[in-house]
């Protein structure tokens, strides 16, 4: 075996280009593989480990008030291994010059263990001697650089509140900090979340020896859907407002979101890169046996076997599967770390160790191999039949006739010389020329991809900041309003129109089927908080039913004109039946809409209120605007959508580099499938390319016949990649979709276009690489030579 080892040293250093950029290809799959998988691993090891470290709740149930003493009635439940109660709510805050909203969360005055327990990061819990102290979150202690012992002004009911911090804090309920469902990035400059005292928060928010929320710990093996039910019974006479499972929770289920998301990744993207190296290794290992028949014809003479013949070619698999998963694994414990870090730029995990995972490394490598060895195989296995003396032979030409072209007379009669020898050396190899055409596909599916993720962002930032909440400010109050009391709202300097809604939550059922979700009543033709459908265009509301939004209405399987229940989830509210007149599209949130009108009919509440959108004279008078408006007793938060769109845009770090790195990828995808084959074909080609230049032919023209077959099946490969890209990214986009947060596959033709550009631009960088292989083809060598 000695022999066939040099054999294969020699090999490998004379076509060294072609399987460096093989062994790209392989390592590639591998650290995205392995690097992605971990930093999957990563969130999910350090989360688990976090939620029982610090006993992240299971069910938490709201109320608008109820006793203390309700906590150890819901403790006796046999399935309810643990329970905490508390007081949340929010208020606002000017601080660092900015309008913020705070979520007070009240722990017990003496430290103990709890549901949804807090660490603390610096300074120290709550003390005997002082009853105005609070634990800010960290996030936002950083964002307004905040020092221990600062004094802050939150405003409750109206009056302006000192607390002093004591400490910074983190809790599993908040590894990623939305307010609601209505948003999809944290900004901690407008949100942060504050813990205090369970005694002053009975004493600032007026509900003495009460509280307005329960967090629960299951004991192992209790259904949560089973318990939600249960409890609600349960506690169905104390007015529950909501109640949700750790599966509904915002921050966890952003979080699960995430880690889904990473998990299809690491699974799919790989195999494209180990299918098209499979492609390379089975054109290149096809044309090498080919070219070596007179090779394999002395090594047979000789004694060798036809299995030992096939192992060393196998063997050239063997290497590029062997080192690609040394360099590939290598390198994914760095992307790892890398993609680990920038996801925990939003999620604030305690990541005790960020590392590569052994067992990656064996699916990484088997995958490998089989791709590897399958298509080396099925490219070695014939030429082995053939008997030493006939595979000694030069290999009879194939015969000459006529391709599908010729046969078109007014074509074939306007292509040049140059364009017939194209045309007839990519039909006379039509399967090289597919398989190569399949690798672009998918480098130019995985370009469109990532283009397209940005003008999906767009898309939405555009629909829901542009044409479904036209405001300029949104705010909220802390109790229900008749809308005639909104009028001092009215008359702020600046605001030139007001428009009032009521959000609450309610449970929406059909047949069998219900589900919670939040209700938005709205005035009758809306200017500032539309409702539009699939296509964009605005949906009028009905005078009498409902309008559900598609996802809500796919999840129940209700159709236009349906009759469904609704049961706010208000104290003593029965359900009552509605016909559904509309179906909406939503991209952020999920909530049905009636008409403001229609709020006592549904709700039996009288005409009540509890938030409003204002559109202002310009945005010179938002900060005065937001400053008269945190001063009212009953506003417990101003939103700006400027301020959320600032906050959306400057938090895209992720997205801009998975589109880098997507662009990367798909760039060394087109550049190593058309380095690979154009190599094989000049090598397969020089007597051709040689004649011709004795016949005259200069290197420009020698490069043309070769580079414009590279640009003929790259265009091949646009053809069929750009709707295969198309339909790929759509069905992506689906396994990113929940009940926050939806995003549409959106591809503009400006991104087609850049699409097509660059995969031409990377079929050129290939071209200019093989130019030194054409200049360097020697005549004499060539033509002197039998084969």
């Amino acid at each position: 075996m000695g022999i066939l080892f040099k054999k294969l040293v020699r090999d490998l250093r004379e076509a060294r280009g072609q399987f460096i950029s093989l062994l790209i290809v392989v390592t590639i799959g591998v650290m995205f593989y392995s690097g992605v998988n971990a930093t999957f691993r990563n969130l999910s090891n350090a989360s688990q480990k976090y939620y029982e470290e610090y006993r992240f709740g299971d069910i938490w149930v709201n109320f608008y008030k109820v006793p203390e003493s309700l906590i150890g009635k819901i403790e006796s439940i046999p399935f309810v291994k643990m329970a905490s109660g508390r007081i949340v709510m929010d208020a606002g805050i000017n601080i660092s010059e900015e309008n913020a909203t705070v979520r007070f969360i009240t722990l017990p005055d003496v430290r103990e263990n709890v549901v949804n327990d807090i660490v603390i990061k610096s300074g120290r819990y709550f003390s005997r001697d002082e009853i105005n102290q609070c634990l800010v979150e960290e996030e936002f202690f950083k964002a307004h650089q905040l020092e221990l012992g600062d004094i802050i002004q939150p405003v409750i009911n109206g009056n302006e509140v000192k607390i002093k911090v004591i400490g910074t804090v983190k809790s599993p309920e908040f590894v990623y900090t939305l307010k609601d469902g209505s948003e999809l990035m944290p900004d901690s400059k407008k949100f942060g979340i504050l813990y205090i005292k369970n005694s002053f928060g009975q004493e600032i928010f007026g509900l003495k020896g009460s509280i307005n929320s329960a967090s629960l710990l299951l004991r192992s093996g209790t259904d949560p859907e089973t318990a939600k039910t249960e409890i609600e019974r349960y506690l169905k006479s104390y007015g529950i407002t909501g109640i949700i499972d750790r599966e509904e929770q915002i921050s966890h289920r952003m979080l699960t979101a995430e880690m889904d998301g990473l998990k299809s990744m690491g699974s799919a993207f790989p195999m494209v890169f180990f299918m098209v190296a499979a492609v390379i290794i089975y054109i290149m290992m096809g044309r090498m046996v080919e070219n070596q028949r007179v090779q394999i014809g002395i090594l047979k003479a000789q004694g060798f076997t036809n299995l030992q013949v096939l192992c060393h070619y196998l063997s050239y698999s063997v290497f590029i599967a062997v080192t690609g998963n040394i360099l590939g694994a290598v390198a994914g414990r760095y992307l790892g770390m890398g993609f680990t870090k920038l996801e925990n730029m939003y999620f604030h995990l305690p990541l005790d160790g960020m590392r590569i995972y052994p067992d990656l490394v064996i699916p990484a490598s088997a995958m490998t191999l089989v791709f590897c060895l399958l298509a080396g195989y099925n490219a070695c296995k014939a030429v082995f039949k053939i008997m030493p003396s006939e595979a000694m032979k030069p290999k009879s030409p194939e015969i000459g006739k006529k391709i599908l072209v010729e046969h078109v007379k007014i074509i074939w009669r306007n292509l040049d010389n140059a364009w017939k020898m194209i045309f007839r050396n990519v039909f006379r190899h039509k399967r090289r020329a597919f398989l190569t055409s399949t690798g672009i596909i998918f480098s130019t599916a995985l370009l469109l991809i990532a283009l397209s993720m940005k003008d999906s962002i767009d898309f939405i930032i555009e629909q829901q900041y542009s044409n479904i909440q036209d405001y300029d400010i949104k705010v909220n109050f802390s109790i229900f309003l008749n809308p005639e009391e909104l009028s001092s709202i009215k008359n702020i300097p600046g605001v030139v129109k007001m428009e009032p809604l009521l959000e609450t939550g309610v449970e929406i059922q059909n047949g069998w089927r219900k589900k919670k979700t939040s209700l938005t009543a709205i005035v009758k033709e809306p200017e500032m908080y539309r409702i539009v459908n699939k296509s964009g265009e605005i949906v009028a509301l009905p005078d009498r039913g409902i309008v559900l939004p598609d996802k809500l209405a796919d999840q129940l399987e209700i159709n236009l004109n349906d009759r469904v229940y609704i049961k706010p989830l208000l104290p003593g509210k029965e359900k009552i039946q509605v016909p559904v007149k509309g179906i909406a599209k939503q991209y952020i949130g999920m909530s049905a809409f009636i008409p403001l009108d229609e709020v006592n009919a549904i709700i039996g509440e009288g005409a009540i209120v509890n938030s409003a959108v204002l559109r202002l004279k310009d945005s010179g008078y938002e900060e005065e605007v937001k400053k008269v408006l945190k001063d009212m007793s009953a506003v417990s938060s101003v939103q700006s959508k400027a301020d959320s769109l600032d906050a959306l845009t400057q938090n895209m770090a992720a997205m801009a580099s998975s589109i880098g790195v997507m662009i990367f990828l798909s760039a060394v995808l087109s550049v190593a499938i058309v380095y690979n084959t154009a190599t094989i074909n000049i090598f397969e080609r020089q007597r051709e390319l040689a004649t011709l230049k004795v016949l005259g032919f200069k290197d420009n023209e020698i490069k043309k016949l070769v580079f414009n077959e590279n640009y003929m099946i790259t265009g091949l490969g646009l053809i069929l990649g750009l709707p295969f890209g198309n339909w790929l990214g759509k069905v992506m986009m689906t396994t990113f979709t929940t009940d926050f947060y939806s995003f549409p596959f959106v591809t503009k033709p400006l991104t087609f276009l850049l699409s097509i550009i660059l995969t031409i631009f990377f079929t050129v960088m290939a071209n200019v690489i093989l130019m030194r292989k054409i200049k360097s083809i020697s005549i004499v060598e060539v033509l002197k030579s039998r084969e």
